[in-house]
């Protein structure tokens, strides 16, 4: 007994041999990551809120989930795979070389580095075996055209293109990839659509360091934060202009028997052209509010330092002793008196601001000009 369970399923003396499985791929694994990163910061914000007291709450949280949001969409937005989809249902040839035909739902979606091509049957059995495929084919990590046709100088979409044929890819995946692999006349989809990508690609990874800078920033300078936040907005508008003006030549429509594949932006497409006015905005209203509201926006962003500097004249103890002289503080003037009965009156609060100086009144003598105390140089009594 304890033989024949050992050798079971075994060719031989080797190990236990499985059939290849086949499964089609339902989800994008790294826009998965992405967008589980991402909800795992904001939910992290979340818990961390209620041990925030007052109003600040409110603020934090809206500073909190606007940073994350603005960060994750232009990560995202760089991997998302649907700049540019087409989708089409419709009764079509399955091999090449066969009369067989099926009845599918085609569809592509166009990013800035790949091109992926999803079929999958209705109903998904057909012709005794499983129509779901999810093939993808891309123009990195060398994003060169390369050579015409399918050489090994060819570009790398080409090479995964003959790729395909070898591996016996169904007839519509292979129609539509090869539209992208032509290069020649005014036939250059392909062409069009990677140096497009390949532009708006930059000008994303442009908007991400500018992004960090400007939330370094936030906790420093506002105004250079905004400055900031303001120049990720036209990188991210720059991409989504570049991915449609460089593209040239006739509309790409792939043709088949009852129906046409018509391209039209996709979310990755208006999720980054609505972040980038999102920052536009957002830095635009930044620069107003701390220049006529400046307290507002320091108290709005927690700037603790500039709000103290702005108190000091406030926050100065109602009598003090400066170089021999008791001065007392009223909400008019300042009022100094020595140790002999003489006394001294400055017209206004001590503040940065105020640089008028108070004036020593000695009786028979001419008025002395004294400066302002540094609120630093104070000692209560």
């Amino acid at each position: 007994m304890s033989e024949h369970l050992f050798t079971a399923f075994r060719n031989g003396n080797g190990p236990t041999q499985y059939e290849e499985q086949h499964t089609p791929v339902t989800a994008d694994v790294l826009l998965s990551g992405l967008v589980y990163c991402t909800l795992l910061l904001m939910l992290a914000g979340v818990v961390v809120l209620p041990g925030i007291r007052g109003k600040k709450r409110l603020y934090c949280a809206v500073r909190g989930f606007l940073t994350i949001y603005v960060g994750a969409t232009i990560v995202i937005a760089i991997f998302g795979q649907e700049w540019a989809v087409s989708t089409i249902h419709t009764q079509t040839r399955y091999r090449a070389g066969t009369d067989q035909s099926i009845e599918a739902d085609v569809g592509v979606k166009i990013g800035l580095q790949s091109i992926n091509i999803t079929l999958k049957g209705t109903p998904e059995n057909q012709l005794n075996e499983q129509i779901n495929y999810n093939e993808r084919f891309a123009w990195t990590p060398s994003w060169s055209q390369g050579r015409n046709y399918y050489s090994p100088f060819s570009g790398q979409i080409n090479q995964e293109f003959r790729d395909g044929q070898y591996r016996g890819l169904p007839y519509p995946i292979l129609w539509i990839a090869e539209y992208f692999t032509i290069d020649a006349e005014n036939i250059r989809w392909g062409r069009s659509y990677r140096m497009s990508g390949y532009y708006a690609y930059i000008m994303m990874w442009s908007a991400f360091p500018t992004w960090i800078i400007a939330n370094i920033l936030l906790f420093m300078v506002i105004n250079y934060a905004a400055y900031f936040m303001i120049l990720t907005g036209v990188w991210l508008l720059l991409a989504n202009f570049l991915y449609i003006i460089i593209r040239w030549g006739s509309e790409l429509n792939i043709p088949f028997d009852d129906g046409v594949l018509v391209f039209r932006y996709g979310w990755s497409f208006w999720i980054a052209f609505s972040t980038g006015w999102l920052c536009l905005v957002y830095g635009c209203t930044v620069l107003v509010c701390n220049k006529y509201w400046p307290e507002k926006t320091a108290e709005f962003f927690d700037d603790y330092d500039r709000r103290g500097r702005k108190g000091d004249h406030k926050k100065m103890a109602s009598s003090w002793t400066l170089n021999g002289y008791q001065v007392q503080r009223s909400n008019t003037a300042i009022v100094m008196e020595t140790f002999n009965g003489n006394s001294m009156t400055g017209n206004g609060n001590i503040s940065e601001s105020d640089k008028s100086h108070c004036q020593y009144n000695p009786p028979q003598s001419e008025p002395m000009q004294i400066p302002i105390p540094d609120p630093d140089d104070i000692q209560e009594t």
